[in-house]
């Protein structure tokens, strides 16, 4: 049987689909696999915020489009980049072990992200990022950056920055943990939902898929993501408000911490919440509600 992996054409991307298909060739016999790179709109347009430029699915509809034309067997993504509702027809297959969900704080000029000074220079493309930077420190002049990873760090060689926000998986996956200066602790600066996981996507209909990827699934990895989604989905989230989400195991429960904030990051919600492992989606829905209660409604239209 031979399976084509769909995926971005960034050299993270092709790590992550070439990490996948090693996976597959080394615990499932009889397969052959292929890797096909895919342009996104999220890859096109790199000048302008995210959610100046449509929001959702920016950097999965047209591999999600090649998975329902049957160009591609399975869709590999970054997990922080798919939407937690998908187009009818497709699932999220699970994921393989996580790396690290962190975000690191990557600087020529400072030690830690606590030490940049009043006024400071900072760049991220993420509204969650920006808000919790500002909820740090609110004088703290936020750039936009976007591109792929090399991209971002070379423009923090030619730019006047302070320093950038980096997901600490992205720069281990591709040999430059020696870029990071500071992991910064998620209890506080709240990873993105599904950050340092790889998200695989399939047909619904594709059983011997299923049947293939239970294989390389990792369970604790994909209940955690799934509480995770969970409550970014109860909480109608996206790259256009600052969420973010971190599921773990604890004592044997499951915990789930939860962002969410105003753009400048002056108001913000941040609580745990520990469950069963046994109902992932439970807690994430539960830990919305609890939002709720606590007012986020605010956060969102003001």
């Amino acid at each position: 049987m031979n399976i084509v992996l769909g995926t971005r054409g960034s050299r993270l991307a092709l790590w992550q689909a070439q990490h996948i298909k090693e996976l597959l060739l080394n615990n499932v016999n009889d397969i052959t696999v292929d890797v096909r790179s895919i342009m996104t709109k999220g890859d096109q347009i790199l000048d302008k915020a995210l959610p100046d430029i449509g929001g959702k699915g920016l950097f999965t509809k047209e591999i999600e489009d090649a998975l329902l034309e049957k160009r591609i067997d399975i869709a590999v993504h970054s997990l922080k980049d798919l939407p937690s509702e998908l187009p009818e027809g497709l699932l999220y297959a699970g994921s393989p072990k996580r790396a690290d969900c962190r975000d690191t704080f990557v600087s020529k000029k400072w030690l830690s992200l606590n030490s940049v000074p009043n006024g400071g220079r900072l760049a991220t493309g993420s509204m969650r990022r920006k808000a919790l930077i500002f909820e740090q420190n609110p004088t703290i002049i936020c750039g936009m950056l976007r591109g792929n990873i090399e991209t971002r760090l070379r423009k923090l060689e030619e730019e006047d920055w302070d320093g950038i926000i980096m997901a600490a998986a992205a720069l281990d996956r591709l040999g430059m943990h020696d870029r990071i200066t500071e992991f910064l602790n998620p209890d506080s600066f709240v990873p993105a939902v599904g950050q340092g996981a790889i998200g695989l996507e399939i047909k619904e209909s594709r059983i011997e898929l299923i049947e293939i990827l239970k294989n390389i699934i990792d369970e604790e990895t994909v209940v955690a993501v799934k509480a995770e989604r969970a409550f970014m989905r109860a909480m109608e989230g996206g790259c256009s408000v600052p969420i973010g989400g971190w599921g773990r195991f604890m004592n044997g429960s499951l915990t789930l911490t939860g962002y969410f904030a105003s753009p400048d990051g002056k108001r913000s919600i941040r609580e745990t919440l520990t469950g069963s492992q046994k109902s992932p989606e439970k807690l994430g829905g539960q830990l919305a509600e609890k939002y709720r209660i606590l007012g986020v409604d605010t956060l969102i239209t003001s």
